[in-house]
């Protein structure tokens, strides 16, 4: 299984995680950024499906100056499928009440048969 984190989705584009209509007046509000810093991650799980853990966490990567990695549930986290996420690597050493806005998607190529590949 390969995971992979593309660039941000283009303005124009439909599809999004979080719709800015969403947020509420007194959470974590999308700062203007004129040129977001962009980044694609790959993360090959080799036999995926001969896992016997939990959890997995793929390796630190970059973006933005912000420690990332993904965290997967092979076997779900309380579902019966693949639970995936993107996790703030160092959010332990991160003061009380720290926020950070991200636009992001995911995607689970499947090796074999690529009808089956999922991006979210």
């Amino acid at each position: 299984m390969t995971l992979l984190t593309p660039p941000p989705l283009d303005q124009e584009d439909d599809e999004m995680l979080v719709p800015h209509s969403d947020f509420t007046a007194g959470g974590p509000q999308p700062m203007e950024v004129d040129d977001p810093p962009s980044a694609r991650f790959t993360w090959t799980v080799e036999n995926f499906s001969r896992l016997n853990t939990k959890k997995l966490y793929s390796e630190i990567f970059y973006v933005g100056g912000y420690k990332w990695r993904v965290l997967i549930f092979p076997k779900g986290n309380n579902v019966d499928h693949l639970s995936m996420y993107l996790d703030v690597a160092d959010s332990a050493t991160l003061p009380y009440g720290w926020s950070r806005y991200a636009q992001f998607s995911l995607v689970v190529i499947n090796q074999i048969n690529n009808k089956f590949t999922v991006r979210k």
